[in-house]
C-alpha cells in the first residue's frame, strides 16, 4: 500500500487511497458552522429582538460553542465503535463511516440555511460538532487502513492540512456575504439587520461542498471494493497456479 512517508511530501504521485481521503476532508467539512456560529448567533438575535445587548448576545455565543464541544465528543465517541462494527461485523467498508459524516454535515447546512429563529439555532451547531465528530474520529482509521501505521505521523498530518486550506476558502466567502449585507455603524463597526439574509448565501456553498463530500466517500468506497476485489482475484490465480 502507499505510503506518503516514502513518497515525500513534494511527490505528488499519490494513490487513489490519499487522493480520495485529502478531497473527502477538505470538501465536506463545514467550517462555516463552527467558525461563524457566533456570527450566526448575532444576526439572528439582533433580527429577533434588537433591545438584546451584549452580553445576552455573547452567552448566547458561548452556549452553541459548548454545544458544538459536546456534540463533537459524541461524534468522535459513536464513530470509532460504529467503525469498527461496521468493518468487524458488518463487512462493510469504514467509508461508510466518512459518508455519514458528509451526510450529517449536508443536513447542518440546510438547516443553517432554514432556521430563521435563533431559539432553534442548537440544530445548526448541533449537527455541525456531530458530523465533525464523527469525521475525525473515523479519519485516523482510515488513513491507517490505507497506508498502515508505518508514517502514521505524516500521513494524518498533510489530511489535516485539507481542511484548513478549504475552511479558510469558505470563512472568506462566508466574511464576503456577511460584510455585503452589513452597514457601518458610527463606532466604525459592521452590523447587519437582516437575520438569515446576512449570511444565507454562504451555506449554499458550504452544501454544495458537503453533498461534494458524499460523492467523494461513495467513490472511496467504490475504489475500496474495487481493490480488494482484485486482490481476491490475483490471490485466486496464485493458488490455482
Amino acid at each position: 500500500m502507499a505510503n506518503l512517508g516514502a513518497h515525500g511530501p513534494f511527490d505528488w504521485n499519490w494513490s487513489h487511497d490519499y487522493q480520495v481521503r485529502l478531497a473527502e476532508i477538505s470538501i465536506s467539512v463545514d467550517s462555516n458552522c463552527y467558525s461563524n456560529i457566533g456570527h450566526d448567533v448575532q444576526a439572528l438575535w439582533k433580527h429577533f429582538d434588537n433591545d438584546i445587548d451584549g452580553d445576552f448576545i455573547a452567552h448566547r455565543q458561548l452556549l452553541h460553542v459548548s454545544i458544538i464541544s459536546v456534540c463533537s465528543f459524541l461524534g468522535r465517541l459513536s464513530s470509532g465503535i460504529g467503525s469498527d462494527i461496521i468493518v468487524k461485523r458488518l463487512h462493510h467498508s469504514r467509508f461508510w463511516c466518512a459518508a455519514i459524516s458528509a451526510t450529517i454535515f449536508s443536513l447542518a447546512q440546510v438547516a443553517a440555511i432554514r432556521v430563521e429563529d435563533p431559539h432553534y439555532l442548537w440544530a445548526v451547531s448541533g449537527l455541525c460538532g456531530l458530523g465533525y465528530g464523527v469525521l475525525f474520529g473515523v479519519c485516523p482509521s482510515l488513513v491507517v487502513d490505507a497506508f498502515g501505521p508505518d508514517g502514521f505521523a505524516v500521513n494524518w498530518g498533510f489530511m489535516t492540512i485539507a481542511p484548513v486550506v478549504s475552511g479558510n476558502v469558505f470563512n472568506l466567502f462566508y466574511g464576503a456575504v456577511y460584510d455585503s449585507n452589513s452597514v457601518v455603524q458610527p463606532d466604525g463597526q459592521r452590523a447587519c439587520g437582516l437575520g438569515l439574509e446576512c449570511y444565507r448565501t454562504a451555506y449554499y456553498v458550504t452544501l454544495a461542498s458537503s453533498i461534494l463530500g458524499i460523492f467523494a466517500c461513495f467513490w472511496g468506497i467504490y475504489g475500496e471494493h474495487t481493490r480488494k476485489r482484485r486482490e481476491l482475484e490475483e490471490h485466486e490465480a496464485h493458488r490455482d497456479a
